[in-house]
């Protein structure tokens, strides 16, 4: 099971736009631009960062990088598709396309300058503390860079456009061959899943082979709660690093803009895939079964020889 390609089914496609936070996420969602942005996170394993080529057109965002061999992703609400060259892919997601949230604010707004073009930058609070910060461009109400915080008052992850352009006729098209199967949500959520944590709420629950994907919201931030009887591995043991707490023991992903953390329970393998700051991620993991008690070397021998 792959948690990348999870995470853009049924996280990414299913991300919902938060009617009440001014209407910036919402207008910005309907604006068209193209340009190179650079995603770069401070996070308790270290430094990540990326850069890729982004565009936004007709309601769709598409990311890619200037390499044939380099996956071009494009995602609007419910779908996804990831195209190599002639091979592609697609997801298709259905389910609530709005979370209403009580727990996040507009704060100050600020008129300033970016990339030479006008903007504003618009402070959002979660219950009364700054945790995002966008900066929106005048003409095109898009937002050209957001900065999420952690708990403490810290940079967490900054997402910002390095060049904008309101030319996107140069953007990658992918095309689908064939007709998709559309992911639709099932009535009932496993039982040991809470139906909120710490301001997030259940949205929405999809059938996996032997397992179930849980989407969790608070309004901005979102995460997916993967439970299954299959072994789960990420797309890559780059920056895996192996956490232990009074609870037990995860292994641990943050890559630029995501997070990813696996662990074996005494209801399966679990997994959370979202974008979530490190408080909040802790928190989410708290409210969630915990971790069996095996040791480090009980997984490794298992993991090699079965």
């Amino acid at each position: 099971m792959n948690l990348p390609a999870l995470l853009v089914a049924a996280v990414m496609a299913g991300t919902p736009v938060v009617p009440d936070l001014g209407g910036y996420l919402e207008r910005s969602s309907e604006a068209e631009f193209s340009g190179e942005q650079l995603v770069s996170c401070e996070t308790p394993d270290g430094s990540r960062s990326s850069v890729f080529n982004l565009a936004q057109l007709e309601g769709t965002v598409v990311a890619w990088e200037p390499d044939d061999e380099v996956p071009v992703m494009s995602v609007a609400p419910g779908v996804s598709v990831t195209a190599v060259g002639d091979e592609v892919e697609a997801s298709m997601v259905e389910g609530t396309p709005v979370v209403q949230s009580d727990h996040y604010t507009v704060g100050s707004t600020t008129g300033s300058s970016y990339l030479g073009r006008p903007v504003e930058e618009v402070s959002i609070l979660r219950d009364g503390t700054e945790r995002v910060r966008l900066v929106v461009d005048h003409a095109t109400d898009a937002v050209v860079r957001t900065s999420t915080y952690d708990g403490d008052g810290s940079l967490y992850c900054d997402r910002r456009l390095l060049s904008f352009d309101t030319d996107v006729s140069d953007v990658p098209e992918v095309v689908l061959s064939s007709d998709v199967d559309t992911a639709q949500p099932i009535d009932d959520a496993p039982a040991e899943l809470p139906e909120s944590i710490e301001g997030f709420s259940l949205v929405d629950t999809y059938s996996l082979a032997d397992g179930t994907l849980s989407y969790y919201s608070d309004g901005f931030f979102s995460a997916g709660v993967v439970m299954t009887d299959r072994p789960i591995d990420p797309d890559s043991d780059d920056g895996m690093v192996e956490v232990e707490d009074d609870t037990g023991a995860y292994r641990r992903s943050y890559q630029a803009g995501m997070v990813s953390v696996t662990w074996l329970s005494g209801s399966g393998n679990m997994a959370v895939i979202g974008d979530l700051p490190p408080d909040l991620l802790e928190a989410l993991l708290d409210d969630l079964p915990q971790p069996t008690q095996e040791n480090f070397f009980d997984r490794l021998w298992t993991r090699l020889f079965g």
